[in-house]
């Protein structure tokens, strides 16, 4: 099923059961932030496609008893480049290496966020292990695909999506260069971890739930 079909089906599955009556405020918040979340990463995703780079959406790596899913991967023309998009709103208050953001949104709403850096990092480490190559250089990018108002410390560890393609040029011109059949292998290995993503996602839900268990307990 294609992207504009997934999301056709989401609006369409929110609004009947909206129009039914069974629909709660709990309900609904989970589906309308994975359509918009959805939209923001194919809204990146185009852009890298614009500029003639191969693109991979939604990748589940598994290692070691961890999981990642990882919403873009791009090969440049030198380079593997991990993408992580946020299409938050309100304004997100925090510190580069802080263990969590803060957003403040409408009504005085105030929610603790993942820190989209260490996010990043992570994804990155998983992305390197996938390839098996330190030979093949690999950087991590944040995007803002969404109306949020980053405070300053936190504006130069993200990019908003109206410069990300003059960004990913500049990093792509001086970034460091990788072995061109180095890079050919890095990405078909990607590519098979992303043909076998579908299959991982159940498991990797499952993996992200026993964590939030886990956490609750030591809270």
């Amino acid at each position: 099923m294609g992207f504009e079909a997934v999301i056709e089906t989401w609006l369409s599955r929110f609004k009947r059961r909206r129009e039914a009556g069974v629909l709660g405020a709990q309900e609904a918040q989970p589906d309308r932030a994975a359509a918009i979340g959805a939209l923001g990463e194919a809204l990146v995703a185009g852009v890298l496609r614009d500029m003639g780079w191969p693109v991979l959406r939604n990748v589940v790596l598994r290692e070691r008893g961890r999981s990642s899913e990882i919403d873009l991967i791009a090969r440049a023309p030198a380079a593997i480049v991990v993408l992580e998009v946020k299409t938050w709103s309100g304004s997100i208050q925090g510190e580069a290496r802080a263990a969590s953001w803060t957003r403040h949104g409408k009504g005085n709403e105030v929610m603790a966020m993942p820190n989209a850096v260490l996010q990043n990092h992570v994804h990155v480490a998983a992305v390197e292990g996938a390839i098996g190559d330190r030979a093949v250089a690999v950087w991590g990018l944040v995007v803002s695909a969404g109306h949020a108002r980053f405070a300053v410390p936190l504006r130069p560890h993200v990019v908003d999506v109206s410069v990300i393609g003059t960004v990913l040029q500049a990093e792509s011109i001086r970034g460091r260069w990788s072995d061109p059949h180095r890079l050919d292998r890095a990405w078909a290995r990607l590519r098979r971890e992303s043909e076998r993503s579908p299959g991982r996602r159940e498991a990797h839900v499952a993996w992200l739930r026993s964590r939030e268990r886990a956490a609750r307990i030591c809270e």
